[in-house]
């Protein structure tokens, strides 16, 4: 089956404390275009072959399949081309890869998130490579949290200089920049 028979618009679901996505490696085919189609993804140790593409569908941000593994089960990965990352959404079979992980998941409400935006002086759609952090970093000074953990937004966070969208792995240029102390 020719997948591009099968794309269409979806409408995308607000992601939130019940619609978690997590970055995941996977291998995919690039034929004609970049990333084609997954082959496979990786969670933690564990390797995730696909067996089949149930559909996809493109929007302005992102590639969207719904893919069926060998074990039967159905999961929602999604790649940004705009900065070559993949997640795993926690919608169909995602959500008890979530639960199972060793890392905690930390939600950060709207007013840890526009604490964290103020923090910061763009991303890099605006600042290009002077963005070399990523937003969790900033966020991680917020609420203060010590050990393995990944934050998940609660509402949509976006750049102070562009107004474009942030994920948790998004780059960014920090306030001020960094600052370095000068040895004496």
């Amino acid at each position: 089956m020719d997948l591009r028979e099968t794309e269409r618009e979806e409408p995308l679901r607000q992601v939130g404390p019940k619609n978690m996505s997590l970055q995941i490696y996977v291998d995919a085919y690039s034929g004609f275009r970049a990333n084609e189609r997954p082959r496979l993804f990786q969670v933690d140790d564990d390797l995730y072959p696909i067996e089949s593409i149930e559909s996809q569908w493109k929007t302005p941000e992102a590639l969207y399949f719904k893919v069926r593994v060998s074990n039967g089960k159905r999961y929602l990965l999604r790649w940004l081309e705009r900065t070559d990352e993949w997640f795993l959404q926690s919608d169909y079979d995602g959500r008890e890869l979530f639960e199972r992980r060793r890392v905690q998941f930390i939600p950060v409400d709207a007013v840890r998130i526009r604490e964290a935006e103020s923090r910061i002086a763009g991303c890099e759609a605006c600042r290009g490579d002077e963005a070399h952090l990523l937003f969790d970093w900033i966020l991680a000074d917020v609420p203060i949290k010590h050990g393995a953990y990944e934050f998940i937004l609660s509402s949509p966070a976006t750049c102070p200089g562009c107004r474009g969208l942030l994920t948790e792995k998004s780059w960014v240029e920090p306030q001020g920049g960094i600052e370095v102390q000068a040895e004496a």
